[in-house]
């Protein structure tokens, strides 16, 4: 029966003609494009049944009229993908597109592999500024996404109730940690012991471990400031050695310690903890490649090294409550405990994600601080009253009332919030159209609020580009656009950042205590110019080596 059913196609295909197999090339082609429409794809057996198994099939009839199988192949496959991409193209930049009146690059409409391609270089952040200042304050992005400046939207969109994440962390192996778990209700269930963690009794706790990471970290530029030539100072990357503070409070808070980056310099296998930045933000845009990738290369080691910590954490048992013995459950039943692969991927996720942000904010505040000397003497002036005769900046609540101090890290934040394109959000199948303001989009259209743009939007701050953390004073600030309401460099409603509490007070307490022990200037032979605009967007900020003069104060 099987070679009956051969000879009978081989027989067919021999009776069609040119016009025949052109037509039944150009039919399937169109078919597919009505498949994948104005989605992009998101099932690799799809894609491999639409883009090689078909065209293949194609070679057969098409080889009875060139003459031998070798040319066939070929000739199948650019014909059915030319006339598949030509359909394509002309639906997603044709009025019958359901985005079709959303302004927008029309290479971005195509694909988003021109968002790939962008976020690969690390300026997205750049570029939907430059498209909103362009196009407005809606700008199609993708075939099927928007980008969209409106700070009026974020409770709408983000809050309580409104859409669930986009695909933009599809694709990864294993269970879904925190920050790429994309279920609203998985979410508020997976996130119950990160809250206990963060909690006021929780953070107070972990004021101990903080302050010890923090000593740590001034004791190392000491010695090395003193190894130095006083009169001449000490250059340093500072940027470097804020990455190794937050890496060693955050290895102590999730595994209970381990990496040691400030005792040894940096060098240590404690940095086998990476965020993978450039690639993330090449793969955030298309999701679908990651399975196939990770078939063919292999996953990561980090996840090996996470669950070597987590076995190791768990051996010893909890010495203390820190983040690791809210995460475990120490304190539940064994049943309600996590598995320790799961206890690894979130323990791997607080450190990247704690690490990152942090030193990515303190870096950019000494920066703006070096860069502005009014407000760095301002600060140190606070600094001194606050703390005098040599006291160690420890009251975290003292240090939540200084007020020039919080408006420093506040114009920080919005000038480079620490996730400056914000977290894409999609409005699934089956939820019908929807209404945000002036915004309506159909079903499984992405969208997404860009924070960096409505950071710098004059309508919400005056002289947006600039450094002026006496917008965020109480009183005494100059008139103008201050919504303080489009201020979210940590997210909105029930996917906030869980750990901003913890991270503000990493900031308050290193920034105090190092400009009271220390004086910072710009380094001699070292241009400033451009730093601040070669910071790139990999999904968390990320920037060149920060080199300052260090002395210490008399």
């Amino acid at each position: 029966m099987p070679l009956l059913s051969l000879a009978s196609i081989a027989l067919l295909c021999k009776t069609l003609s040119a016009f025949d197999v052109t037509v039944i090339t150009v039919t399937t082609s169109f078919v597919s494009h009505l498949y994948f429409r104005n989605l992009e794809p998101r099932s690799n057996l799809s894609l491999l049944v639409l883009l090689i198994f078909i065209p293949a099939l194609l070679s057969i009839p098409i080889s009875y009229h060139v003459g031998y199988t070798l040319a066939s192949v070929p000739l199948a496959f650019a014909s059915y993908g030319g006339f598949l991409v030509f359909f394509t193209v002309s639906y997603r930049l044709s009025p019958l597109h359901p985005l079709a009146k959303y302004p927008g690059p029309a290479i971005a409409k195509i694909s988003k592999w021109w968002g790939a391609y962008v976020g690969g270089r690390g300026d997205l952040h750049l570029y939907y500024k430059s498209l909103h200042d362009r196009y407005g304050d809606v700008v199609r992005v993708g075939p099927n996404e928007l980008s969209v400046c409106d700070a009026s939207l974020i409770p709408a969109v983000l809050g309580q109730g409104g859409l669930p994440k986009g695909p933009r962390w599809d694709g990864l192996p294993g269970r879904p940690s925190l920050i790429d778990q994309r279920d609203p209700i998985l979410h508020m269930h997976q996130r119950k012991p990160w809250n206990r963690a963060f909690s006021s009794k929780a953070l107070k706790e972990y004021e101990v471990i903080l302050a010890k990471r923090a000593r740590q970290l001034l004791d190392c530029l000491e010695d090395r400031v003193n190894g130095s030539d006083q009169q001449a100072g000490l250059v340093l990357d500072m940027s470097a050695w804020f990455g190794y503070f937050a890496k060693d409070f955050m290895g102590d808070m999730a595994f209970g310690g381990g990496f040691e980056l400030m005792m040894a310099g940096g060098s240590n296998d404690g940095a086998v903890i990476g965020s993978g930045a450039r690639i993330s933000g090449i793969f955030a845009h298309v999701t679908y490649i990651i399975p196939p990738l990770v078939a063919i290369v292999g996953k990561s080691g980090i996840r090996d090294f996470g669950k070597e910590r987590v076995s190791h954490r768990l051996q010893n048992g909890a010495n203390r409550r820190d983040l690791f013995y809210y995460l475990s459950g120490e304190e539940l039943p064994e049943s309600e405990r996590l598995s320790a692969d799961d206890l690894a991927l979130e323990g791997l996720l607080a450190i990247v994600a704690g690490s990152d942000t942090v030193k990515g904010t303190l870096s950019c505040a000494l920066y703006y601080l070096i860069c502005n000397p009014a407000v760095y003497n301002r600060l140190q002036e606070e600094t001194d009253a606050a703390f005098p005769s040599g006291e160690e900046p420890l009251d975290v609540v003292k240090l939540s009332y200084m007020e020039w101090l919080n408006a420093c890290i506040n114009e920080t934040l919005r000038l480079q919030p620490p996730v400056p394109s914000g977290s894409s959000r999609i409005l699934g199948k089956g939820k019908g159209a929807k209404v945000f303001g002036k915004v309506d989009i159909p079903e499984e259209t992405q969208l997404s609020l860009h924070t960096y743009s409505i950071h710098r939007d004059p309508r919400n701050f005056y002289t947006p580009d600039a450094f002026l953390p006496e917008r965020w004073l109480s009183n005494g600030a100059p008139a103008g656009e201050h919504n303080t309401s489009a201020f979210f460099p940590f997210g909105y409603g029930p996917t906030t950042c869980v750990g901003k509490n913890l991270a503000s007070m990493e900031i308050r307490m290193l920034l105090c205590w190092m400009l009271r022990r220390f004086r910072f200037s710009k380094a001699p032979r070292v241009t400033y110019e451009g730093w601040e605009e070669r910071i790139r967007d990999w999904n968390v900020m990320h920037h060149d080596p920060l080199l300052v003069r260090i002395s210490l104060r008399e």
